[in-house]
């Protein structure tokens, strides 16, 4: 059975169409089409200093432009435990079952609340470099179609040959620490 060109060139809008509406639905089920299509990553806090931010104008070629200054304010706030840095509050993570923060020596990582105990993974899938996502049950790759235990980090699923990076994770004075080293 021949297709004309004209049947041709509908069917590959039609099949375009599809896929780019199904490519944003998969995006939004997995929560990730939030700000923009950006992932959501914790600021990484301190637990002595806060930053805040001061704009200031200045002049560059003639035109008027505006330069953000950070500057460092220093608070009486405990520090964190010895190997572990403050990644949030604990009313930062109110309702959350899952958040991206930046790993001082990992990279973007997983913090994610599984059975009321939270954990932290490095959020690289070991496969190839791609962003694994918590679903609620389990770690997923949907780059490489892997799957990951959310109480160990274990590969339960595709081709991922060995488990994510697991970091130590605290609670201690309302706030969440993780550790600075991997302990898996």
């Amino acid at each position: 059975m021949a297709i004309n060109r004209r049947e041709f060139i509908r069917r590959a809008i039609a099949a375009s169409a599809l896929v780019a509406t199904g490519y944003v639905g998969f995006r939004e089920l997995l929560n990730i089409a939030s700000n923009g299509g950006q992932t959501t990553v914790l600021p990484l806090l301190s637990a002595s200093s806060t930053t805040t931010t001061q704009e200031s104008p200045t002049a560059s070629q003639g035109s008027s432009t505006t330069t953000k200054q950070a500057s460092s304010t220093t608070t009486t706030s405990q520090a964190a435990p010895s190997g572990y840095f403050l990644v949030a509050p604990m009313s930062a993570l109110n309702g959350k079952t899952s958040a991206y923060f930046n790993h001082p020596n990992g990279g973007l990582s997983l913090l994610l609340n599984f059975n009321s105990q939270w954990k932290a993974y490095s959020a690289t899938c070991t496969h190839q470099p791609c962003t694994v996502n918590y679903t609620g049950s389990q770690i997923y790759c949907p780059c490489h179609d892997g799957y990951f235990d959310p109480t160990n980090g274990a590969v339960t699923r595709g081709p991922p040959p060995t488990r994510l990076p697991e970091y130590g994770v605290l609670v201690q004075n309302n706030g969440l620490y993780v550790s600075t080293r991997i302990v898996n």
